[in-house]
């Protein structure tokens, strides 16, 4: 009898199990052409039901509970700086997806830590609904060129383009291990102004040091040019992080 009613029981497990959840994203993006890819990726999946919120004060007004907010990195940190008190309140229902590109991982690596996953648009977004899984279980995909230095310098040479052609020349020299009083001497600028220069360098391209500064300006010595003249290629492949 007890065998009968467990073979009879299978059919409902099989079902179970195979049962497809529904989860509720809200969708807070900064791109038209991104919020677009990954409306057109949740149709695929089939699985996800989407509210689109044009920005953060249309956040705030929500009055649901969804399973995951997808934000893009700008509108995550008007939450956090301007409605903290939200930031909590969502924080504590729903998971929180940040969306970056590859490029703006530096500037943003402050607020990252307080986001539960991210997407970059242009690496993974294609498998955004794959990573909403990871997210939810309090993983994320993390492309493996950060997980390197080189992937790093990559990030950084996409960034020279931020520097003006004086701080550049000065990044440059710095990669010759070059002193301030050189430097000055080299381009023919005061000590002090060098020294300014060389604290702008850092903060534009997130060293923490002219040491720093100094090696990858000499390991990255012929790419320097081409990477601030916008000749970059764009970050490929991934691994998962947890």
């Amino acid at each position: 009898m007890d065998a009968q009613q467990d073979r009879a029981s299978e059919p409902s497990n099989k079902a179970r199990r195979g049962k497809v959840t529904t989860m509720h994203v809200v969708l807070v993006p900064g791109d038209e052409v991104v919020a677009s890819q990954m409306l057109a990726a949740f149709e695929k999946a089939g699985r996800h039901r989407v509210t689109v919120c044009h920005d953060v004060s249309d956040l705030s007004q929500t009055t649901t509970t969804p399973d995951v907010i997808l934000i893009d990195v700008q509108q995550f940190a008007a939450l956090r700086e301007n409605e903290p008190m939200v930031y909590l309140r969502l924080s504590r229902r729903s998971r929180i997806i940040v969306i970056l590109s590859s490029r703006e991982l530096l500037d943003a690596a402050h607020i990252l830590a307080f986001a539960d996953a991210w997407v970059f648009e242009d690496i993974n977004l294609n498998r955004v609904s794959e990573l909403i899984e990871l997210g939810l279980e309090g993983h994320c995909i993390l492309p493996k060129q950060f997980l390197s230095r080189m992937g790093v310098d990559e990030i950084r040479l996409s960034l020279l383009p931020r520097l003006t052609d004086v701080e550049f020349r000065c990044l440059q020299l710095l990669g010759q291990g070059l002193n301030n009083r050189t430097i000055a001497e080299r381009l023919n600028l005061s000590e002090a102004v060098i020294k300014s220069m060389v604290r702008s360098v850092l903060a534009k391209l997130h060293f923490r040091n002219r040491t720093e500064a100094g090696v990858f300006a000499a390991r990255q010595q012929h790419a320097l040019l081409p990477a601030r003249q916008g000749d970059s290629r764009p970050l490929t492949g991934e691994a998962r992080s947890a």
